[in-house]
């Protein structure tokens, strides 16, 4: 079917509004809408709409936003914040303004780079709904070779001084509404001032806090998402890395108490990009790509006896 698609002011410049297709992993089509703006980053919400054709602009499905099931999902909206430019691979259908989106959308997810990989929740609730066992079995068979590949003795390097590790983690603007890279940017910058190899220590000594967190009693005190050993309900490792980063991004006298008390985890948020803030850091100091590889393991399940 032939869709006369809108017309785009620019092939970098995305505006509040905005609607994308995005080629789904079965063939079909599903779409993206961009629901606010802030510096170099955009809020994507994806809409519930799926099908073999692209979308017509006037399609009431592409004011609306997903609401996913799967898994440990209890109607959540399926929305994040990204960073960077727009993939190649969407496709530009037309502009929704958003007082015809009802009101302003809140968000305080925070994803990395905006690539193809945003917008595929609804090819992951499609499967969900009708294919839901061969789903499970490929998500399982997935976190069993994570769990295995992190059964592996942790090889810790030097660490930065928690005094200068925390100040750092200070800088966070954890509190403002906005983009990523307003939150990042004070602590990136602070430590893209410093010498390469603290920018390392940085790194490692992140690894470290995050691989102390990583225990099932932590993880069985995260609300709605929590691990449930007795009844072996589906558990996002992902998730718990993110919410771990969160705990870390709140500062030293929040993880402290964390740390040694799981049940005191006073909110369930998470906080991926705090992953890539030493890498933003290497980049703008030396132009190149952070390759560092940390002793500690700080994904989900690394830490073999915190999980016994």
């Amino acid at each position: 079917m032939g869709v006369e698609m809108g017309k785009e002011t620019s092939n970098n410049t995305v505006s509040i509004g905005d609607v994308f297709a995005v080629r789904l992993p079965n063939g079909h089509y599903g779409a993206i809408r961009v629901a606010d703006r802030a510096d170099n980053s955009c809020l994507i919400v994806t809409t519930p709409y799926i099908s073999a054709d692209i979308p017509f602009i006037d399609n009431e499905l592409l004011s609306g936003i997903l609401l996913q099931n799967r898994f440990f999902y209890n109607n959540h909206k399926a929305k994040i914040w990204v960073e960077g430019k727009k993939p190649k691979e969407v496709i530009f259908i037309g502009n929704i303004p958003v007082s015809d989106t009802k009101q302003k959308i809140i968000c305080n997810t925070f994803g990395a780079q905006w690539d193809g990989s945003i917008g595929m929740e609804a090819y992951l609730e499609w499967r969900w709904k009708y294919d839901r066992e061969k789903f499970v079995e490929e998500i399982q068979e997935e976190e069993n070779k994570i769990d295995e590949e992190h059964k592996k003795i942790q090889k810790p390097k030097k660490m930065m001084k928690d005094e200068t590790f925390w100040l750092i983690i200070s800088l966070l603007n954890s509190d403002e509404k906005t983009g990523e890279e307003d939150i990042l940017e004070p602590a990136v910058n602070a430590l893209a001032k410093m010498e390469i190899k603290d920018i390392k220590e940085f790194e490692e000594a992140l690894a470290n806090k995050l691989y102390l967190l990583d225990t099932m009693e932590h993880a069985k005190n995260i609300g709605k998402h929590s691990y449930k050993e007795e009844a072996q309900e589906f558990f996002s490792a992902d998730l718990f890395l993110y919410i771990r980063c969160f705990i870390i991004a709140k500062g030293k006298e929040n993880f402290d108490l964390t740390v040694e008390n799981p049940q005191n985890i006073s909110e369930v948020n998470s906080f991926e990009p705090l992953l890539s803030l030493a890498s933003k850091a290497y980049t703008r100091k030396t132009g190149n790509e952070f390759a560092y590889i940390s002793g500690y393991d700080y994904e989900t399940f690394s830490n073999i006896e915190g999980w016994k």
